[in-house]
């Protein structure tokens, strides 16, 4: 529900005053529809850590500038229903309430129980209460019987008539002082109460007598005829008579000092009052009928009103001029403060406005007539230029006599117009050399010096585009911005303009005001933020920066290093040193976090006030040091804070715990620990930030430590929930700060949590789980290396019977078949050595070569079958007796080295068989085309490779010419890439040939 917000000021008829002094309050009302029990507020009281207990026609609330909570009582207390009639703090911990049913209730830590002192008031009217410093409890009886009781933990005192109590009057007062005693009055009773009793006061103290503490620890006395005072027992009148019946003839119901001394008074005929000054002045609610008033920790004053909700009052730190100011149009264009201490106000319709010394004053045409003015500005030669549509006008800032009447009363202002061909003035700027210049009809742009007009033309680099903006840096140079985005630096030495460049990738802008600050920083207001130009440099803020709004209208600066915005959206401020900070944070390539500004909103009445653009000067930051802007709703001047003036950070509480669903807790007292069961979900963390001046400002973060990882923006929430925490210890810490203080500081609660855990959760549980996931763990590892060792023992059983096979089929080739074809051999051989005549000679002779080269490839393939010569070392062997014997004969020598470097690896059957096939190949080439006498094989093992080198010293041959024989070398080349190896022939006619091959020791085949 949006707050209902209705807010009045109250404005001083001195306009001097209000220049000076923003006298005045804002007012803000909170109803039902903010949450509050009831609009007819009753009773408000201020707790030990600054809560405001609210009491209503509809129950009880606390409240925290943001939120109200409601406290409802239970239904036996509430039998009279549900109206509030009495609060008080019994302690810093116990709130007193006076039920409609007349009942008294203690509200202590969350809970309501019946006060022991209803036993003895039974059948009375319970209407008003208070608490001694002694803790005694006293309470004002009405109605029937007017008595008042005093209950002291033992037992109950009723004061009545016989004590000079006879009327309640508006109500029983009950004032401690610092003393001990208890002041008391009601009606036309005044007087104390100390250890020997009731005392009645000797001297004149009026009728309707209400009393209030005064800041000091005095009294004040408040009845029908004065206002009086009693400051260590000597007692004055502070006003009376005439001055004092304004309020004293309506009757006073209640007194209130604030802390800065002002006095507020509430009658009971709807009016209230506030005394300031030795002034009485009226305060204009819309609601008077105030039934309660108290002011709460950051001074403001609030009041209960019946039928009027609760009611802030906060003091104006500005000055709005506008029609109920004096002016005679709302509207204002431009302003300015003359050499004088003047401010002038172009009025439009209702002409240039002087305002000082508490009168207004409009300037006139000689004939008395007012005119139309859009434009104001006062140069430094007493001299007040102003600007219509149909040229450029003057006054002096010292005006002029009437004729005959003598006196700066009979002062008046005359307009005389300048004669210079210009028109239709948008920007008036006077420049610190004396020079006035002024922009004209849209597109034009120039200088008057010594009553000379100099147009600059675009032969002197002026572009001729409508100019937005005009200011000068420290060493007199004049920079100008234009509407469409140019910005303008005029040459002293050339007096031409040179357009300045914006940083690439600068979107494309609309400019709206140019400004520089003390440290010569170039600013503009532009459609789309506010850019600090460096040239290159340059950097935009943005709402991604922090900036309320992006349309900039115009900027000052004021007195403590911040810059007063005032823009679409409202107006801000925010620090140059935090603006120049982010800057140079993005130039580094630094990450830039959010910079703090303060927006003047609701809680200042100007939410929705926007600023002009368009015209020069609309901004002016006069002698006091007061920033005035020309907005929608007048011309506004703000008193601006200092460093000193910047207010604490608000209190924040960790106020309620709430788990599992059920009944809302306390958090334990300081230093406490909240213990949370086992099993314990959802924990609900409520906390509250008290900010009675800005809440709309209140910034809040939360962090659960062990849980979040970093800090949490909590907005608008006042409460964090966590669904499921692990068992372990936890610190919730929740920080809570004031956008509006200008500094980022923040104040801070926490809360350690130890999550309890269950059984299951515990150390041993979870070490007997560990262990008997590992039995587990183990068994399963048990079953499947089980498993994987069976599997393992019958590959090798299969791997043993192939092996056995092979032997055996090694066996049988040999002693079976190698036999026969030996004796084959034999008998050929014997045959031809016997019988040389016979005509077979030459097939004799085949038959006994085939049968020694099959007898040759069979000791080969047994060889290779054979299990034990799986190895590298026994290839390396066989290499070396296969060559020389197949040479042998041959009248080649072979000549083998290196058998004994190659290492007893595991050899797969596979490379043996390609290996062995491409040491065959290679020898038969040889012995078949080389024509060598000598072939040399080199074996060796480097680097986990196998390498074998086999060259003759025979004739050679062209590798790049392929012969019938070509296939062979290819069948080489594909025999050695099968098993991952490679292979390199080197020959050329006449040089012999060498075949070098390397293969790993692990490889693919």
């Amino acid at each position: 529900m949006v707050a209902l917000l209705c807010v009045f000021a109250i404005f001083s008829s001195d306009l001097n005053a209000a220049h000076t002094d923003a006298k005045g309050f804002i007012f803000r009302e909170w109803f039902v529809e903010d949450g509050l029990p009831h609009n007819v507020v009753s009773n408000l009281v201020r707790d030990s850590r600054g809560f405001l207990w609210v009491g209503t026609l509809g129950g009880l609330a606390r409240f925290d500038g943001r939120e109200f909570v409601k406290h409802d009582m239970p239904d036996e207390f509430m039998d009279g229903g549900y109206n509030i009639r009495g609060l008080a703090m019994e302690d810093e911990r116990t709130l007193l309430i006076i039920t409609g049913g007349n009942k008294l209730v203690r509200l202590r830590d969350g809970v309501f129980t019946l006060h022991p002192a209803n036993a003895f008031l039974d059948g009375l009217r319970l209407r008003d209460l208070a608490v001694g410093t002694d803790g005694a409890v006293w309470i004002g009886i009405g109605t029937t019987t007017t008595a008042i009781v005093r209950w002291d933990g033992k037992g109950l005192k009723t004061f009545a008539a016989d004590a000079g109590i006879t009327s309640r009057g508006a109500h029983f007062c009950f004032v401690p002082d610092k003393t001990g005693r208890m002041w008391i009055s009601g009606a036309n009773f005044f007087g104390w109460h100390d250890s020997s009793g009731l005392h009645r006061y000797e001297g004149e103290a009026g009728h309707g007598i209400i009393i209030a503490p005064t800041r000091s620890g005095g009294l004040w006395v408040a009845a029908n005829e004065h206002l009086a005072r009693i400051e260590n027992g000597i007692w004055s009148v502070v006003m009376s008579g005439d001055a004092w019946d304004t309020a004293g003839n309506l009757g006073i119901r209640d007194v209130f000092e604030t802390v800065d001394g002002s006095v507020w008074i509430t009658t009971r005929r709807d009016a209230v009052f506030c005394l300031r000054n030795d002034a009485l002045e009226r305060v204009p609610l819309r609601y008077e009928r105030v039934l309660a008033i108290i002011d709460d920790i950051d001074g403001n004053v609030w009041a209960g009103v019946y039928g009027g909700g609760l009611v802030r009052a906060k003091p104006r730190n500005y000055t709005l001029l506008n029609t109920e100011s004096g002016l005679p149009t709302e509207m204002s264009y431009s302003v300015c403060e003359d050499e004088q201490g003047a401010l002038w106000c172009a009025n439009q319709n209702g002409g240039l406005a002087r305002m000082k010394d508490g009168k207004v004053s409009i300037a006139t045409l000689p004939n008395g007539q007012s005119i139309y003015i859009n434009t104001v500005c006062a140069d430094r030669q007493g001299r007040v230029w102003a600007s219509t549509t149909g040229g450029l006008l003057w006054t002096s800032t010292k005006g002029q006599s009437h004729d005959g009447v003598p006196g700066s009363a009979s002062r008046r202002w005359i307009l005389n117009r300048y004669e210079v061909p210009i028109r239709n003035v948008q920007t008036l700027f006077c420049a610190s050399n004396g020079d006035l210049w002024i922009s004209w009809d849209y597109t034009r742009l120039g200088y008057m010096r010594d009553g000379k007009l100099h147009e600059i033309k675009s032969a002197d680099g002026f572009p001729g585009i409508r100019v937005a903006g005009i200011a000068e840096r420290k060493d007199g140079e004049i920079w100008v911005c234009l509407e469409e985005g140019g910005i303008l630096q005029l040459e002293k030495n050339t007096g031409r303009f040179v357009t300045k460049t914006y940083p690439a990738g600068a979107p494309s802008l609309r400019l709206l005001t140019l400004f520089v600050d003390s440290r010569d920083n170039i600013w503009l207001g532009t459609t789309h933020g506010l850019l600090l130009w460096r040239g290159e440099q340059s950097r935009f803020f943005t709402a991604a920066d922090g900036l309320p709004d992006e349309i900039i209208n115009q900027i000052l600066e004021d007195e403590h290093g911040r810059l007063w915005i005032s823009s679409r959206g409202g107006i801000f401020y925010v620090s140059i040193n935090q603006l120049l900070a982010t800057a140079n944070a993005t130039t580094k390539g630094n990450p830039s976090q959010k910079i703090p500004v303060t927006l003047l909103g609701h809680d200042e009445n100007l939410a929705g006030t926007s600023g002009m653009s368009g015209g020069q000067p609309m901004a002016w930051r006069t002698r006091d040091n007061r920033v005035w802007f020309v907005t929608y709703r007048g011309v506004i001047g703000f008193e601006t804070p200092g460093p000193s003036e910047a207010r604490q950070p608000p209190p924040v509480y960790i106020d309620r715990i709430t788990m599992n669903g059920n009944a809302p807790q306390l958090p334990p007292p300081n230093g406490g620990v909240l213990r949370v069961p086992p099993g314990t979900a959802p924990i609900e963390l409520r906390f509250a930030a008290l900010n009675f001046s800005t809440p709309e400002r209140t910034y809040v973060r939360r962090m659960l430590e062990g849980f979040d990882m970093d800090w949490v923006d909590a907005g608008n929430e006042t409460s964090a929930t966590y669904p499921r925490l692990a068992p372990g210890r936890y610190v919730f810490r929740v920080q809570a700060g004031d956008a509006g203080s200008g500094i980022m500081a923040q104040s801070e609660a926490s809360l350690v949590i130890i999550v309890a855990a269950a059984w299951w959760q515990t150390a041993w549980a979870s070490l007997l789980a560990v262990l008997a996931f590992a039995a587990i763990v183990a068994w399963i590892a048990r079953l499947v290396s089980n498993r994987l060792l069976k599997q393992r023992l019958r590959r090798l059983e299969h791997e043993h019977a192939l092996e056995r096979e092979r032997a055996r089929i090694a066996r049988d080739l040999h002693d079976d078949l190698g036999s026969h074809i030996t004796k084959i051999g034999f008998a050929a051989d014997r045959l031809q050595r016997n019988h040389p005549e016979l005509s077979h000679e030459e097939s004799l002779g085949r038959i006994i070569t085939h049968s020694r080269q099959f007898s040759e490839d069979l000791h080969r393939i047994i060889w290779t079958v054979n299990p034990q010569n799986d190895c590298w070392h026994q290839l390396a062997t066989y290499i070396a007796h296969y060559a020389q014997r197949h040479l042998d004969d041959t009248g080649i020598i072979c000549t083998v080295e290196g058998v004994e470097s190659i290492p007893a690896l595991p050899l797969t059957p596979e490379v043996q068989h390609h290996l062995l096939a491409l040491t065959k190949e290679t020898l038969n080439n040889m012995l078949k085309h080389s024509k060598a006498d000598r072939v040399t094989i080199l074996l060796s093992a480097i680097e986990g490779r196998f390498h074998m080198s086999i060259a003759d010293n025979g004739r050679g041959f062209d590798t790049t010419v392929r012969n019938n024989d070509g296939n062979g070398l290819v069948n080489m080349r594909a025999r050695i890439a099968e098993i991952g190896g490679q292979i390199e022939i080197r020959s050329a006619p006449g040089n012999g040939t060498q075949v070098t091959v390397n293969v790993p020791f692990e490889c693919k085949a």
